[in-house]
């Protein structure tokens, strides 16, 4: 790649306006993505958005099938530096190694981005990826919304690069996935950047915020776990699911179950962590309960796994709930958030085992099939490093919002 001087990029330092940036979210065979327009010509990508992560990276004009294997049905979009009179060859390279497995490697380039409308236009920092193992994404790439600490080597997360340079109304950015799940139809989730819609969203129990676990540098969108329960009642009865950061309640007036022992919760015992990632489809539980999990709901989690027991979607119904309850301070002041039994079910798709095993000790992996249920909030609390104080919020949905109720 030739090097291009950086007096093309976009001037914009001198004369910057706070905004609140709208990303429509486009969900294609269950992927949620966002678009920008990038380069001079500006050409449009997809980034897959993903909190686990901090950079933002699209594949490049020299992958070939090899290299960067696409059997997603979306024609990809490769970046090509040479390509574009505004872009800028950082002289670094990078590999990003994800949870899952997944991988990809590239060159930290800078270039003009704007949003899908082209209402704000900044220069931003990437990897562009010549070698991608992520096959199955309906996506040009990631968009990183973890924090800079954990950047790859020459780049920072598309947000703080906004948010340093005043860019943004609020410290914040919202995500709402939209009352269509499908690939087909009006498709109305938006990714808020720079501020946040709960006034819209929201129902009348409001948004109820955790604080991150205390880190320095903080990382990744990472809560103090205390504990995880399961709530199941008889069948006849029903999880009423509050959103007041306090356990829920039965309609049967108790908790029962024919499961043994099935209203439990598991301390971490003050090591616990659970990891708010949009990236992720489902939800993992620490390994050590993820067998109790299921046994106190009646399952055997290594027959599921084998195929001997077979989950059916009348199994996901409103008699039980899965709850996280977040602190690391007095436990008065813990929040729990919960998702009952139905609401594991995504209109369309099958049915499948709520939870999975996050192969490590105290640790959770919150994902989409949480996060779709309300409308979130991941707030900095400051607009400079040194004065983050982030939380992260969620709020339940008004049903004319709410994807179950369409």
């Amino acid at each position: 790649m030739i090097g291009k001087q950086s007096a093309g990029l976009l001037a914009t330092a001198a004369a910057v306006s706070a905004s609140v940036i709208e990303l429509p979210v486009h969900i294609q065979n269950t992927y949620s993505s966002v678009q920008f327009n990038v380069g001079t010509p500006a050409k449009p990508y997809r980034l897959l958005f993903d909190t686990g992560s901090s950079t933002a990276w699209m594949v490049n004009s020299d992958c070939t099938e090899s290299s960067c294997p696409n059997l997603s049905g979306y024609d990809r979009v490769g970046y090509n530096i040479s390509a574009s009179s505004s872009a800028v060859d950082l002289g670094a390279s990078a590999a990003i190694p994800y949870i899952d497995g997944d991988g990809v490697t590239g060159d930290a380039v800078a270039d003009v981005f704007s949003d899908e409308r082209g209402t704000v236009e900044w220069n931003q920092t990437f990897l562009s990826v010549n070698a991608s193992s992520w096959r199955f994404i309906t996506a040009d790439g990631f968009l990183g919304l973890g924090f800079s600490s954990i950047a790859e080597n020459g780049t920072s997360s598309l947000v703080e690069t906004l948010l340093w340079d005043g860019q943004l109304d609020a410290p914040r950015f919202g995500l709402y996935y939209g009352t269509n799940l499908a690939d087909n139809g009006t498709q109305d989730g938006v990714l808020t950047v720079g501020g946040s819609h709960e006034e819209t969203y929201v129902d009348e129990e409001g948004v109820v915020f955790a604080p991150l676990r205390k880190e320095d540098p903080y990382q990744l969108w990472r809560a103090p776990l205390r504990s995880v329960t399961v709530m199941a009642t008889g069948t006849n009865a029903t999880i009423n699911v509050r959103n007041d950061g306090k356990l829920p309640t039965s309609s049967a007036g108790g908790l029962i179950s024919n499961a043994v022992g099935s209203n439990t919760t598991w301390s971490m015992y003050g090591s616990g962590a659970a990891v708010f990632d949009t990236g992720a489809g489902r939800i993992s539980v620490p390994t050590g309960i993820v067998d109790a999990v299921y046994f106190n709901l009646g399952w055997n989690n290594t027959k599921l796994m084998t195929g001997e027991e077979r989950m059916e979607c009348q199994h996901l119904n409103a008699s039980w709930a899965l709850s996280f309850t977040f602190g690391e301070e007095a436990e008065e002041d813990d929040v729990t958030f919960t998702i009952r039994g139905d609401e594991f079910v995504r209109p369309g798709d099958q049915c499948m085992p709520p939870v999975d095993d996050s192969d490590g000790n105290g640790f959770a992996l919150i994902g989409a099939a949480f996060l779709r249920r309300f409308y979130s909030i991941y707030d900095f609390g400051a607009d400079k490093v040194a004065d983050y104080q982030p939380k992260i919020g969620f709020g339940r949905l008004k049903k004319e919002y709410d994807y179950l109720y369409q």
